[in-house]
This record gives structure tokens, C-alpha cells and sequence, in this order.
């Protein structure tokens, strides 16, 4: 089956109501999403019967190697990639052209309207990101891909970790281990973050060493094309007994029971992910669980988030989300507490939603609140 084909038709069938006849398409990852291309600043040119990719000479040879489905204008250098897609809009005699509202800039939508003086251009919300919600069966074996060379990388990163490594040490050693399994690149820079300092969410590597410290969290994902994104929070094995370093241990905050806390609220959010629940009310069994153990307070974000070839797309799994969950969608489950001055506890999988009542993990790493050893 041709899903990329299957795409398009779908994309034209939902904006038949904005009374549009072509749809000019400039954000990288929905041109990809639509055509399969994965080079850079390029345009694609959609109608209902065509679908037209606009590139320049650096990606010809590309596009004649991949061989996809659809026709490529490669522009010439003294012409812009809005001046060759316009030109081609007008060849095709669009007349009411749809462009992405949200991704387009006021320059970039002057320029449209300039070059395009013959055309009408017509606003459109996120129907492409609408549509990318649902994965198809070749996007979830690409996410199950992306999720199994991350889960290798941790692998390496627990063989190789020793107790003289810094925070950067292993942000740099861990993007490596990425590339190593496979990956292209890391999904997003690789957060680290020991001790007391693992209670900002997106902490910045430092050079502190792990010797100092008892709790280690470790965000990553790996970037297959599609992206993958997981935390583990776990004692350091190299350091466990409290000392002036984790001294919030001795008063009265054990990791033991932060930790189960966490695992209790995603096990709880899990049991009401499913086709047809309500986002804000999966975000909610989780909060209810951090409630009962007075821990709600330092839960600071969205519960979790949809992942494709972003790493955040729709839906938003939060308090105020509207998002209805269906059958197909990919999202995280990353509760979370994080105290200020003694540390945070984070603990992310990535799920398939289905037409049954469970959801399917796509991860599958131990969470161990203990050692890594």
C-alpha cells in the first residue's frame, strides 16, 4: 500500500470544506510526511490529482535515487523556492490556494501574496498535524525501530558508566551510543542530570561528577526518521548511602517512595489510555495517584505528548487538552516530581493507542528503582 499516496488523498478530502484547489505545503516535516522526501527547503504543490515537490539542484540527484511518486520542479539558483512554487501554482491554474496559517511567517506570507498576485491564498489550520496523529502501520514500525535503538544505546550507556563521569560526559557518551545503534542523531538534546539537580525537567549538562551523588535521570530518544523518547530516574550504584551531598534523603524524602509514587501514577494513566478517552482525564488518574501521596504540587507539566517524526505532535495529554485519544496514536506517558534542593523522579514509555481497552507499550526497559548494575 502506498501511505504516503494515502496521505494526500486524506489531506484533500478534509480540507474539501475550505473551498480551496490546491494546497501549497512549506513546513519540512509535513513536506516529508506528504511526499517521503527528506531533504531540506523544499515546497510541495498539492491538488487533488497532483502532487508536485519544489527543490533545487542540490537534491536532483537525490530524488532520482529515491524515485518517489510525484513530480519534482527544480528551481533554477536565481529564483527563490516561493517564486518556483508560485509559478507552478499558476501553471497548474490554482485559483484559491490553502497554505499552512500556523507555520507560514508574515514575511513569508507577503511574499506569497507578491509573487502570487493572480492567486487567492486561503489560511488552513493544522490538518496536516491532525492527520499525523493517526499512524499507519509503516509509521508504527518506524517508531518501533527508533524505540529499539534507543533502548540499545541505554544498554551501552549502563555497560560503560563509571563513577568519574560527569553530566556532560554522559550527555556526549549517550548521543554517541545513539548513533552506534543506529540512529541518525539523537531525537533531542540528551538530558542528564544528577542529584539534586535532576529536579529541573530540562536541565543543562554540568561537569558535576555521578561520585557526588545518589540519584541519576536520563531523558533520550533516538532520531530513525521517526523519533523515540524516554526517561529512566534510577539510583547511582557507584554512590547510594545519603551524605552531605543528598542531604534531603536524611529528612524525611526517600527516593524509594518518590519513585513508586511516579510508577504508580503512570500505571494508573495507562489504565485509562484507550480509543475514545478524553486526554485531560488520562492526565488526571495520574494526579490523583501523586495526590494520595501529597506529591501532586511538584508535578509541573503535561503528562505526555504524541510522537512521530516530532518529538511532540498532537495530542497534548494535559490538563487542558480537548484532545479526544484514538486508535493509532503514539504518545508518551511521563509523569513526574520534581523537589527543589533534593532532586526529581521522571519516568517516560512510549504507547500505542488501539480499539481494545489496552494500550500496546512500545518500550520495553526495566523501570528498576534501584542500581544500574
Amino acid at each position: 500500500m502506498n501511505y504516503v499516496q494515502q496521505r494526500r488523498a486524506s489531506l484533500f478530502r478534509d480540507i474539501k470544506s475550505d473551498g480551496v484547489d490546491a494546497f501549497l505545503v512549506t513546513d519540512p516535516t509535513n513536506v516529508t510526511y506528504l511526499s517521503g522526501f527528506e531533504g531540506d527547503s523544499s515546497y510541495l504543490v498539492l491538488t487533488a490529482k497532483q502532487a508536485i515537490l519544489i527543490s533545487d539542484s542540490r537534491f536532483e540527484e537525490q530524488l532520482r535515487e529515491e524515485n518517489h511518486e510525484l513530480e519534482a520542479v527544480i528551481r533554477p539558483h536565481n529564483k527563490t523556492t516561493m517564486e518556483a512554487a508560485t509559478e507552478t501554482l499558476i501553471k497548474l491554474g490554482a485559483k484559491n490556494v490553502g497554505f499552512e496559517s500556523h507555520h507560514v511567517s508574515m514575511g513569508l506570507l507577503e511574499t506569497m501574496k507578491e509573487k502570487g498576485a493572480k492567486l487567492n491564498f486561503a489560511p488552513v489550520g493544522p490538518k496536516i498535524e491532525q492527520l499525523r496523529s493517526i499512524k499507519d502501520p509503516s509509521e508504527i514500525e518506524q517508531i518501533r525501530v527508533a524505540v529499539k535503538i534507543a533502548e540499545r544505546a541505554f544498554q551501552m550507556f549502563q555497560a560503560f558508566l563509571t563513577d568519574r563521569d560527569s553530566e556532560k560526559d554522559c550527555v556526549d557518551a549517550m548521543e554517541s551510543y545513539i548513533r552506534r545503534a543506529g540512529a541518525k542523531g539523537s531525537s533531542f538534546p540528551t538530558i542528564v542530570a544528577y542529584g539534586e539537580r535532576s529536579a529541573l525537567p530540562h536541565a543543562q549538562p554540568t561537569n558535576r561528577l555521578l561520585l557526588d551523588n545518589s540519584k541519576l535521570l536520563v531523558d533520550w530518544g533516538a532520531d530513525a526518521g521517526y523519533k523515540s523518547d524516554l526517561t529512566r530516574t534510577f539510583r547511582s550504584p557507584f554512590s547510594v548511602a545519603p551524605n552531605r551531598k543528598n542531604r534531603n534523603e536524611r529528612v524525611g524524602v526517600k527516593f524509594n517512595d518518590v519513585f513508586e509514587a511516579v510508577q504508580q501514577a503512570q500505571q494508573a494513566a495507562v489504565a485509562v489510555l484507550k480509543h475514545g478517552a478524553a486526554a485531560k482525564d488520562v492526565d488526571s488518574a495520574a494526579r490523583k495517584v501523586l495526590t494520595t501521596h501529597n506529591l501532586n504540587e511538584y508535578f509541573t507539566h503535561g503528562l505526555g505528548h504524541g510522537i512521530g517524526l516530532s518529538v511532540h505532535e498532537m495530542p497534548q495529554i494535559r490538563q487542558n487538552s480537548d484532545a479526544i485519544l484514538e486508535a493509532g496514536m503514539v504518545v508518551t506517558i511521563e509523569p513526574a516530581v520534581y523537589i527543589p534542593g533534593w532532586g526529581g523522579v521522571r519516568l517516560e514509555d512510549m504507547f500505542l493507542i488501539t480499539k481494545e481497552d489496552a494500550p500496546i507499550r512500545l518500550t520495553s526497559l526495566p523501570q528498576d528503582s534501584g542500581s544500574i548494575s
